[in-house]
């Protein structure tokens, strides 16, 4: 381990890091001022694009990290919450919600942001890009002695707290 060889003296002083994860919505519980300018970093794999509104949590991303801190992502841009495509005889939005009316409010208002508009978003909620990359293969739940399997091609980026 990383204390063996270390004093005694230094392994008792020694203090993992705080981590977080927690089951439930994302903002009802990071958007809490209590957690503004509490964390180094946030780490999110597979996760943005489950927002129904992806700006709210990158300004919750962004308040919960103190000054400098990171914001490590992969993942794709699948989007969990893009409501069903609108019809010819959908003759207005009211019709298209009354067909739609079981279902929860956030799909009928959820938009699908291409990668240029999020790192857009990141820019001007104040975040620099320090790293980027796109179109990153990556399979999902995949079984390599299946006869298919999903691939997505994601967003590689690493943005830091102004």
């Amino acid at each position: 381990t990383a204390l063996e060889g270390q004093d005694p003296q230094q392994q008792q002083q020694y203090q993992p890091p705080e981590l977080s994860m927690a089951a439930g919505e994302f903002l009802s519980i990071y958007s809490h001022p209590k957690e503004h300018g509490q964390w180094d970093a946030v780490a999110s794999c597979f996760f943005l694009d489950t927002a129904p509104c992806i700006i709210d949590y990158i300004k919750a991303i962004y308040d919960m990290l103190k000054p400098n801190g990171i914001l490590i992502n992969f993942g794709p841009l699948l989007y969990h919450w893009s409501s069903p495509p609108i019809r010819p005889e959908d003759n207005s939005l009211e019709e298209y919600k009354n067909r739609h009316s079981n279902l929860d409010e956030r799909y009928l208002t959820s938009v699908d942001m291409s990668w240029d508009d999020i790192r857009e978003v990141l820019l001007r909620v104040g975040f620099v890009i320090e790293e980027e990359r796109v179109g990153i293969p990556a399979r999902y739940t995949a079984d390599r002695t299946s006869m298919m399997t999903t691939e997505y091609h994601c967003v590689y980026c690493v943005a830091r707290k102004k």
